[in-house]
């Protein structure tokens, strides 16, 4: 199991157990692609943000990072920040951006639940 502050670099199949609660972040520093098969217990609205941080991706909506525009960001913070929340910035400051932008987020057509194009 993982512990707070700890970075791991795992190889094909290996695999790691990250605690509820625990700030973390993912990515492949190699030149290939990388394939990856994640559990979440619960899931509760897991697949549902994944899908949509997918079809992001899908419409080049996001950046270098990997993260959302602003204003994609003050949609998906409200709808999936009690289960999913981005490691930075600190999550008082996306919650006042998030209601601050939401509003201004909705009225532009922003969703916070996307489907990937088939």
């Amino acid at each position: 199991m993982i512990q707070t502050g700890e970075q791991r670099r795992l190889s094909a199949g290996e695999t790691i157990t990250i605690p509820a609660g625990t700030p973390h972040q993912f990515w492949n520093d190699g030149p290939g692609d990388a394939r990856s098969l994640q559990y979440f217990r619960p899931a509760l609205a897991s697949a549902a943000f994944f899908e949509t941080l997918f079809a992001l991706a899908q419409r080049g909506e996001l950046d270098r990072r990997g993260m959302p525009r602003p204003l994609q960001l003050a949609v998906l913070v409200p709808e999936f920040g009690n289960e999913i929340r981005p490691v930075s910035p600190p999550w008082p400051v996306l919650q006042a951006v998030a209601a601050l932008l939401g509003p201004i987020a909705r009225r532009r057509g922003y969703r916070a639940r996307l489907q990937l194009a088939d």
